[in-house]
């Protein structure tokens, strides 16, 4: 402390301990000085240590650390650990946010992604340096004279080793503090939540105050659709891709979440960082390797050979997966298929056209193998996921893109293995991003759904989706393309599945979707498979939901049930469902004595006994409605309600 001179007012007091502005003796310049108390010598040594590591943080959007030291405070009686940091005079991004706020008034989308760019190379930096930050927020991020941002007040960092194997009381303030830091062991991902909510402010200080944006960052954490809420007026000011790094870098689970490092893989942030000329941003060289034409007369292998030969010349390798795209049954084997995702996909990832040619092969590929027992095929690899799904989260807008990507990962997830790993990567979220970015899009709406209906047959994946609430999206996507009959079927098939959970049951009785159900049977009365679905859905939630029983009912669900059957009666499946729906519908007293007056009931009931005498699947619901109907005996072995096989 000898070599430092306090200034009379104290600039704070934090969890971390209180901060001053102090005079250097010898330069004559002022620094912050920031006292951390520490209970006793061997805190104060391990804090110390730390500290130090600080030392190693060079770096020109990082607050310069000028000193660190032990020292004994009298006034406290207490050891006191000392780091003396650069003093930024332009104040910090907090109270320019405030200003902003003040004002209604919205960052330039320019400077906010020159900002975004300058923020993730410094944490990007620290990480690889196996700091953790801890306590990222506006108040900690510093203007220099240029407005250029710089990331401070590491205070005594938490070492990433250490933070891996146990929780610690988090110092941070709660409202840019990840989900998981309370309750469990976190890791460098949990400063990109932090981030995430950082660069939410500075997309929201146009339209949010202080107060309405506190309660968003502390609801996001509990709510994701509280997000897309904010992210669709986002979207109204900025680019559908800052929404999309936004929802990425705010995933709840931080084992689906990016780090830093992978951020810079993403386009927009790459067009981030080349705002400030960084290295991270891979901006090409000036001079590009010449197009090279691949050679069709040497066969696959003769082209797989071309790829790898010329893996760092994205146009060469897009002409060359273009060609084999031509190709009606292309035979590759393991070390192909890993050029293929490896040596292109993950070294090109800004590359679109590389991107949706390589995406399409692999669909051809996957497509062609069997699921089950090429479960070890490298199609169906952790690896292979994760290609896809960066790609997935670094394109966005490409609404063509989406599509092949959400086809590959519903062919792959007919592997039961790969698709508890696609959901454990995060690959249900990327989904959803998609749906919730092309919202108008019947095709990618299509896709997405078909995808989530084959995903949530896991139960892990189900319990995804009711975290993020898939149940939501899956009904807005009804409801904007009710005329649509793949998106019927689709959102009917995956809704079905989501009927298994509780919270997912209220959500649908809340959204009325026993009508919306019913709707489509009538829309849609020529086609099998939404007649079907759409059957099972309901059959499904009234057994769940007596709020859902009564609207199926009042909205003349036994007759339009019924006039489903009469077009497709020939088809077992659509009977079946039909016959369960009737079932499970009986298990509601009052419902009960109006079926009993009716006579569609009783003739489809005559009609099916007759046809379908040995079908146990359907026998088994429609001789329980028999016997409700008319009083008698029910069949042994009575089955309970129609829930989804293979649950």
């Amino acid at each position: 402390m000898e070599n430092y001179v306090l200034e009379n007012s104290r600039l704070g007091k934090g969890a971390q301990g209180q901060v001053f502005l102090a005079k250097n003796k010898d330069d004559g310049k002022t620094y912050v000085l920031k006292k951390v108390e520490c209970t006793d010598e061997t805190e104060a040594t391990k804090a110390f240590k730390e500290a130090m590591a600080l030392q190693d943080l060079r770096h020109e959007y990082i607050c310069g650390y000028k000193d660190f030291f032990v020292t004994w405070d009298k006034e406290e009686a207490a050891i006191i650990v000392c780091i003396v940091m650069e003093y930024y005079k332009m104040g910090d991004l907090d109270r320019l946010l405030k200003k902003k706020r003040k004002k209604n008034e919205a960052i330039e989308e320019l400077i906010l992604k020159k900002w975004c760019g300058q923020m993730i190379e410094a944490l990007a930096f620290v990480h690889n340096r196996k700091v953790i930050h801890r306590d990222l927020k506006p108040s900690n991020i510093f203007l220099t004279d240029d407005l250029t941002l710089s990331l401070g007040d590491f205070g005594v960092a938490t070492i990433m080793d250490d933070a891996r194997t146990k929780a610690r009381t988090t110092v941070g303030s709660i409202n840019w503090m990840a989900p998981e830091v309370l309750e469990k062991p976190y890791d460098e991902r949990s400063d990109v939540w932090s981030l995430g909510c950082i660069i939410l402010e500075m997309a929201t200080c146009g339209f949010l105050d202080t107060q309405s944006v506190t309660q968003v960052l502390m609801e996001i954490k509990q709510d994701p659709a509280r997000l897309e809420e904010v992210l669709e007026t986002v979207s109204k000011t900025y680019s559908p891709d800052l929404s999309q790094v936004i929802r990425t870098m705010l995933r709840r689970n931080f084992q689906q979440r990016p780090t830093a490092i992978e951020l810079v893989e993403l386009p927009y942030i790459k067009a981030c960082l080349a705002l400030s000329n960084s290295a991270l941003s891979g901006k090409k060289k000036e001079k590009q390797k010449a197009a090279k034409d691949c050679p069709t007369d040497k066969g696959v292998p003769g082209v797989m050979a071309f790829i790898n030969e010329n893996k760092d010349n994205e146009i060469s390798v897009t002409r060359a997966l273009k060609y084999l795209n031509t190709l009606s049954a292309p035979q590759i084997d393991e070390a192909g298929k890993k050029v293929i995702v490896i040596g292109c996909m993950k070294t090109n990832v800004s590359e679109l056209a590389l991107q949706m040619e390589a995406c399409r092969l692999l669909l051809t590929l996957t497509a062609a193998a069997d699921a089950e027992s090429d479960a070890d095929d490298y199609l169906f690899s952790e690896e292979v996921i994760r290609a896809v799904t960066l790609a997935m989260k670094a394109h966005p807008s490409s609404r063509d893109f989406q599509n092949i990507a959400c086809s590959l990962l519903k062919t792959i997830a007919l592997s039961e293995h790969a698709a508890g790993l696609i959901g454990k990567l995060g690959g249900i979220q990327d989904i959803l991003s998609a749906l919730r970015t092309h919202p108008s899009d019947a095709e990618v709406c299509a896709n997405c759904c078909s995808a989530l209906s084959y995903l949530t047959i896991n139960d892990k994946n189900l319990d995804i989706m009711r975290e993020e609430k898939g149940v939501v999206d899956l009904i807005n996507a009804m409801e904007t393309h009710e005329t649509n009959p793949s998106v019927m079927d689709f959102t009917c098939s995956a809704l079905w599945g989501l009927s298994l959970e509780d919270e997912n049951v209220e959500m649908m009785a809340a959204r009325s979707l026993a009508k919306l159900l019913l709707k489509a049977i009538t829309d849609h009365k020529k086609h099998a498979d939404v007649v079907k679905n759409a059957c099972m859905a309901l059959s499904s939630l009234v057994a769940e939901s007596e709020e859902s029983a009564y609207l199926a009912h009042n909205s003349d669900g036994i007759n339009i049930v019924a006039s489903g059957y009469e077009v497709h009666k020939g088809n077992p499946d659509v009977v079946e469902y039909v016959c369960s729906f009737f079932m499970d519908l009986s298990e509601t007293e009052d419902i009960l004595e109006d079926m009993k007056a009716s006579a569609k009931i009783k003739d489809i009931i005559k009609e099916v006994k007759v046809k379908y005498a040995s079908n146990e699947d359907i026998m088994g619901p429609i001789e329980v409605v028999e016997a409700k109907i008319t009083g008698g005996k029910p069949p042994p072995n009575r089955p309970s309600s129609a829930r989804p096989k293979g649950k």
